[in-house]
C-alpha cells in the first residue's frame, strides 16, 4: 500500500524530533480510511438507524437517495484499529469513511499495514503534551425577549448597515427571519454565547439544537476564542433597538472543529466530521467563517493547484453536504493582500456559496481572498459587507471586527430567510438566485465574484409577492445559473413553447430549439463561460446571460 511506505519511511523522523516530548505524554493523530462498509449492520432501506427524522425529510423533500456515503463507518473496523494500535478514537466520517485515531506511540500504527480493509493512513497532527478535554459549565442566558415593532434602523441599530446594504430588512418584513430553519456554524469557540443577554430567546425558545467540540471531544463550546461567538452574533443576537442578526429565529448548532493554538491537518477531518453531524441532525445550512491552506507542517499545507474546488478534504466535505441538500456558506478568507491572494478551502469547494468583502460603499476589502479557483471556477460568489461590521463580544457588548468571516454570516442568515420562503427549493437553485440579483452578475470579477446580492430582489423575483414594476419586462427566468449539464426555463405562463437561441458574447450562433414552460435546455455541449440566451414566446422577447461552469 503506497501510504503505509510513507508512513514508514516517515516514522524514522517522527521518532528523532519527538522522543524528548514523550515523558509530557504527547499524542499523535492518524486518518485511517477504510476500503469499504461491506460488513455493516445498517441498512439503505432503513435511514432511520442513522439519520435523524428531520435528515431524512430534508432528502425527500429533494428527492435524494439515501446511498453509501450515508452509512456509517463499520463499527468492527474502528474497534479493530483500536484494539490494534492501542488508541483512542476522536472521530470519524461517513461520507470519507474514515476515522482518526490518537496514538501516545506512533510505531503502533505500523500494525495496520496488513489489514485488508485498511485502503490507507496518514499522520494529521501531532500534540507534545496530548490532546487533553478541557470540560467546563453550560449555562443558559436569561431576560425578557422582544416583540419587532419596525425594521429600520432603529430596530436594528447597529447591525443596520450590514443588513441593509443588501436589503435584507425585506425579508424580515414578510414575515421570514429564520423560523423552522436549523443552521449549523462551524468555527473556532464561542465564548460567552451562554451568558450573553443578546442570545437570550435563543435559549429560552430551546432554539439551541446542538453543540459539540471536536477538539476535546465535549459538548462545551462557550469557551475557547470569541471569533464564533463574533460570527454566531451577525445571525442570531436579537435585542430590538440594540442589536439584530440576519435570522434571529434559526435554531443554530454550534461546533467547533478548529484548534486556535495550532494549524494541523487534523482540524479538516474535525470540519468534516461537524458537517455530518450537521446532516445527521438535519441541518439546512452550514456556515463557517474557518479557511485553510497552510499547516505548521509544510508536508500538510496546500498548493493553490489543490484548490480546484473538489480536491481537499474541506472542498469535498461542502459538495457532499450540499449533494445531501444542505445549503453550504464559506469565506473567501483574508488572504487578498497576502502573497498568497487566493481564496482558502472550503472557499473553493464547486457548491459552496462562498462570501468575500466589500466595504459600505460596496467596494471590495484588499484583505478579501481573490479568486477564481485553480479550476477557474468564480469565486467568491457573492460579496457581503466584511469592513467595519458589527459584531457581539463574548462579554455582551457591541464591537466592531472586519474580515470575509462577517461577511459570511450576514449572508448565510438571510440566506437561510430566503429558504424558509422557497422551502422547495435546492441549495444551488437558491445560490443561483442569489447570483443572480447580485450588483456585478452581468459583470462578474475575481474580488468580488458576483457582487452584493439584494434579497428583495430575490424575494420578488421569485413571484411570491407579486410582480416587481421595475422587473415587469422580465418574462423569463432561467435555473440553475451558472449550469453545468442543462438549465431550466420558467416563464410568467404556466404553459407554452418558447424558441430559443444559443449564442457566445460576441453573438455567433451555437444552437436553437425550442423548450416548454418548465422544460430544460441541454448545456452539456458548451465549454464553460458566458453565453447569451436568447428566448422567444411568440408574443414577447428576452436575452439573458447564461454562465456555464
Amino acid at each position: 500500500m503506497r501510504n503505509f511506505v510513507s508512513i514508514s519511511l516517515a516514522f524514522a523522523f517522527l521518532t528523532v524530533i519527538t522522543h524528548s516530548a514523550r515523558a509530557q505524554n504527547p499524542q499523535y493523530a492518524f486518518r485511517v480510511t477504510f476500503a469499504d462498509k461491506q460488513p455493516t449492520t445498517y441498512t439503505l432501506s432503513d435511514p432511520s438507524a442513522y439519520l435523524s427524522p428531520r435528515a431524512i425529510a430534508r432528502r425527500a423533500t429533494f428527492s435524494i437517495a439515501t446511498d453509501s456515503s450515508d452509512l456509517p463507518v463499520v463499527q468492527s473496523y474502528i474497534d479493530s484499529v483500536l484494539r490494534v494500535t492501542g488508541g483512542i478514537l476522536h472521530n470519524r466520517s461517513r461520507w470519507q469513511n474514515s476515522c482518526v485515531v490518537l496514538l501516545e506511540d506512533s510505531a503502533a500504527i505500523l500494525s495496520l499495514q496488513s489489514i485488508a480493509f485498511i485502503r490507507n493512513v496518514k499522520k494529521v497532527a501531532y500534540y507534545p503534551g496530548g490532546l487533553h478535554h478541557k470540560p467546563g459549565p453550560s449555562g443558559e442566558g436569561n431576560g425578557p425577549g422582544h416583540k419587532p415593532t419596525g425594521f429600520d434602523i432603529g430596530f436594528y441599530n447597529s447591525a443596520w448597515s450590514q443588513i441593509h446594504l443588501c436589503n435584507g430588512e425585506y425579508l424580515h418584513e414578510q414575515g421570514y427571519m429564520g423560523e423552522g430553519k436549523l443552521i449549523a456554524v462551524v468555527d473556532v469557540g464561542f465564548s460567552g454565547v451562554n451568558t450573553a443577554a443578546v442570545y437570550d430567546s435563543l435559549f429560552q425558545q430551546n432554539r439551541l439544537a446542538d453543540t459539540w467540540n471536536f477538539i476535546y471531544d465535549t459538548a462545551h463550546v462557550f469557551d475557547y476564542s470569541n471569533h464564533g461567538s463574533q460570527v454566531l452574533s451577525c445571525m442570531a443576537a436579537y435585542i430590538p433597538e440594540v442589536f439584530v442578526g440576519t435570522a434571529p429565529r434559526a435554531s443554530y448548532a454550534l461546533y467547533l472543529s478548529d484548534d486556535a493554538g495550532s494549524e494541523q491537518a487534523i482540524e479538516e477531518d474535525n470540519f468534516a466530521a461537524a458537517v455530518e453531524r450537521a446532516d445527521s441532525l438535519g441541518a439546512d445550512l452550514v456556515t463557517t467563517s474557518l479557511g485553510y491552506n497552510t499547516f505548521d507542517d509544510p508536508a500538510d499545507s496546500h498548493v493553490y493547484s489543490e484548490l480546484d474546488g473538489k480536491t481537499t478534504l474541506p472542498a469535498r466535505t461542502a459538495n457532499a453536504a450540499v449533494r445531501k441538500g444542505i445549503f453550504v456558506a464559506a469565506s473567501a478568507g483574508n488572504e487578498g493582500d497576502t502573497p498568497w491572494q487566493h481564496i482558502l478551502t472550503p472557499g473553493d469547494a464547486d457548491s459552496a456559496m462562498t462570501v468575500g468583502s466589500v466595504d459600505q460603499a460596496k467596494t471590495p476589502a484588499s484583505s478579501s481572498g481573490k479568486g477564481p479557483n485553480a479550476a477557474g471556477l468564480l469565486k467568491p460568489n457573492v460579496c457581503g459587507k466584511g469592513v467595519q461590521d458589527f459584531v457581539i463580544n463574548p462579554a455582551g457588548i457591541v464591537a466592531q471586527a472586519s474580515g470575509t468571516s462577517y461577511a459570511t454570516p450576514v449572508i448565510a442568515g438571510l440566506t437561510a430567510c430566503l429558504m424558509q420562503s422557497l422551502p422547495t427549493w435546492a441549495p444551488l437553485k437558491i445560490r443561483s438566485l442569489i447570483e443572480s440579483v447580485s450588483d456585478s452578475f452581468a459583470q462578474p470579477n475575481n474580488n468580488v465574484g458576483n457582487g452584493v446580492p439584494d434579497f428583495k430582489r430575490a424575494y420578488i423575483t421569485t413571484g411570491i409577492a407579486g410582480t416587481d414594476p421595475k422587473r415587469r419586462d422580465e418574462l423569463f427566468r432561467i435555473y440553475p445559473n451558472p449550469a453545468i449539464d442543462e438549465v431550466y426555463v420558467q416563464g410568467a405562463s404556466s404553459r407554452g413553447v418558447i424558441h430559443y437561441q444559443i449564442s457566445d458574447m460576441q453573438g455567433r450562433r451555437l444552437g436553437d430549439g425550442q423548450v416548454n414552460v418548465g422544460g430544460s435546455i441541454a448545456t452539456n455541449a458548451l465549454v464553460p463561460g458566458l453565453y447569451l440566451l436568447h428566448l422567444d414566446n411568440g408574443n414577447q422577447q428576452q436575452v439573458i446571460k447564461l454562465s456555464i461552469r
